[in-house]
């Protein structure tokens, strides 16, 4: 059940923490004793007061003398629903705490430099909290023109499509979207307040103009614990007409 290359503590820590982003403790549940964890998942009574712990540090769950232990009621706020997730994307304005981290000029990435028609981008790195606890870290690169005028009171307000869209009025055609489950670097998860091995959703897009141009390509981590996505298919629409969803599986 537990890999040996891996300390068993973060393990039931990740088994813990799926099971609350999951919905099988829901906020304001209470979790089983110490005794039944041990029993459940046959480990010490150590391993799960330090999982507990660590839990606990990262605000998902609060315990109660002589109560017990329970998901906090406000879970919600940590674990966003994937519908907004989306909408702050793309639409809606921050109510979290926005850090921008860095803004300035650099060579256009190498894995970009096909794609983008300017050999130089703006690099934006920006930390999204809530209740000072951080669940995401991004990286935008964006064409020069619109780059060099966004303000920092725009970048830490607004997603960057509202800011191309209706404050430099760009007519935008369509939007890319990948979605992978990885392993950040160490410099990242330090950012994301995380352990170096704990997993994170990376979401890769790119943000084209009605005439072609790609202007904008957002590089995003999210903490795994604190962060889901869920869609939602419309089974009773003509397939023909509309492509729901595909299904690409890694060959990685």
């Amino acid at each position: 059940m537990y890999s040996t290359k891996i300390p068993i503590t973060y393990q039931l820590a990740q088994l813990l923490r799926a099971e609350i982003t999951r919905g099988t403790y829901p906020p304001g549940a209470k979790i089983p004793t110490e005794l039944q964890l041990v029993e459940n998942y046959s480990v010490s009574v150590i391993t799960v007061q330090r999982a507990l712990r660590e839990l606990e540090n990262e605000g998902l769950i609060e315990r109660h003398r002589g109560r017990g232990t329970f998901v906090r009621k406000d879970i919600s706020a940590l674990v966003m629903n994937p519908q907004s997730a989306l909408e702050l994307m793309f639409s809606d304005e921050f109510e979290t705490g926005t850090e921008i981290i860095e803004k300035k000029l650099v060579n256009t990435p190498e894995h970009l430099r096909q794609r983008f028609e300017s050999d130089k981008v703006y690099e934006i790195c920006r930390v999204a909290r809530t209740d000072g606890r951080p669940w995401s870290y991004s990286v935008h690169y964006v064409l020069p023109e619109f780059g060099k005028q966004m303000t920092l009171a725009q970048l830490r307000r607004y997603p960057m499509f509202r800011i191309l869209r209706e404050q430099f009025g760009l007519d935008l055609r369509n939007v890319e979207i990948n979605l992978e489950s990885v392993t950040p670097p160490m410099q990242i998860s330090r950012l994301l307040e995380i352990d170096p091995l704990a997993p994170v959703l990376f979401f890769r897009g790119a943000l084209f103009a009605i005439d072609g141009r790609l202007v904008h390509t957002p590089e995003i981590w999210f903490r795994g614990d604190r962060f889901q996505f869920r869609f939602d298919m419309d089974l009773t629409q003509d397939r023909t007409k509309s492509d729901v969803a595909r299904v690409i599986p890694r060959t990685r």
